[in-house]
């Protein structure tokens, strides 16, 4: 297979690959060595990986993926789906697809409509309006309903207003300011609790990252973007992953995700938010994403106390183990960091 390397300015958006969640036997022969697909901004990087092997023996291979920016937009304002859902402006672009604010003409409600882009196919969206359809949770957004409009699917969900932790994170480190510690523990309980939910019904969300995360005012913290959530049982998911540099657990970038274990890799990128919420850095950085995944795998993450005083030893150690090379020397699950996350949330307000 052939390899790319990315021209200066060039950038690799989001995506996500259907074939996550089905059975091996049906991926074509070009999908079925071990490959890395990567979302999130990057500017020139090899899309290949020295000294890393997959399951079968193979080095995983980054590919850029997602939207190609100068295609066209998927809908445009003022069209009507379904004779219901008007599209008032598009709110967001990714390497799954769009998202638009739209006008639910029944119900006489703002909603967001998301719609994927042709090249990805219809099941990960599909997936993921059935799994936040199956939730009630204030840490989820609503999905209303699952349409098509010319041959494509799209999701109604709840149009939250605010703003991604990604971007507060942005504004803030313009400012200089640091995040409290009782915010940032606040933080990661919400984020924490969320994926509990999650997990106790035997899914992991993949892709946690600051921008899959929104802040709306009254302090309401949501999840976002399941498009590549993973079926704890399921096997195929050894052999094509995907995720987001910054955060990608090694085991990811590996491509050796075991059955039973993709909770963990939720474990490791709220380790990795932890981080940056504490220090306004990722304990990982490099503008090629080869390079930072290789970071990932060899490198031993830096002590946040060596960027913040305040840090709590208790914290710290936290932390650090939730970004644990190995899955097993990680906290086994959400629920114990929620533990710990807790008592020091206690031991903090009663300081």
């Amino acid at each position: 297979m052939a390899t790319r390397t990315f021209r200066p300015g060039e950038l690799p958006d989001a995506t996500v690959l259907e074939q996550l969640l089905l059975d091996e036997s049906t991926l074509p022969p070009h999908l079925t060595r071990a490959r890395v697909l990567v979302t999130g901004d990057f500017g020139v990087g090899s899309t290949t990986m020295p000294g890393v092997a997959g399951p079968d023996g193979t080095p995983p291979t980054l590919q850029p993926g997602g939207a190609d920016r100068r295609q066209p937009d998927l809908l445009t304002v003022g069209e009507v789906l379904e004779g219901k859902y008007e599209i008032k402006k598009l709110i967001g672009s990714g390497g799954m697809g769009q998202v638009y604010e739209a006008r639910d003409l029944g119900l006489n409600r703002l909603v967001a409509i998301k719609m994927a882009w042709p090249h990805i196919g219809p099941e990960p969206l599909r997936r993921e309006a059935q799994v936040l359809a199956a939730f009630r949770d204030p840490g989820l957004v609503t999905a209303h309903a699952l349409g098509n409009h010319r041959g494509r699917d799209f999701i109604v969900m709840e149009r939250l207003s605010g703003a991604s932790l990604a971007a507060e994170l942005v504004r803030r480190s313009g400012r200089g300011e640091s995040m409290a510690l009782d915010e940032a523990l606040r933080l990661l309980l919400s984020i924490a609790g969320t994926l509990s939910l999650i997990h106790a019904s035997g899914l992991a969300h993949s892709d946690l990252k600051p921008a899959n995360i929104m802040i709306v005012p009254g302090g309401r913290v949501v999840l976002l973007d399941f498009g590549i959530v993973r079926i704890e049982q399921l096997r195929n998911n050894e052999r094509l992953v995907s995720g987001s540099p910054h955060y990608m657990a090694p085991e990811t970038i590996r491509a050796i995700v075991r059955p039973g274990e993709a909770h963990l890799v939720d474990v490791y990128a709220l380790g990795v938010i932890a981080f940056v919420l504490l220090t306004g850095r990722p304990p990982f950085d490099h503008s090629d994403p080869v390079e930072l995944m290789m970071h990932h795998l060899e490198r031993v993450p830096p002590r946040p106390s060596a960027f913040r005083a305040d840090v709590p030893v208790r914290l710290e150690r936290l932390v650090l183990s939730m970004l644990a090379k190995s899955p097993e020397e990680r906290p086994h699950s959400v629920e114990e960091v929620l533990i710990e996350l807790r008592s020091m949330q206690a031991r903090l307000a009663a300081a």
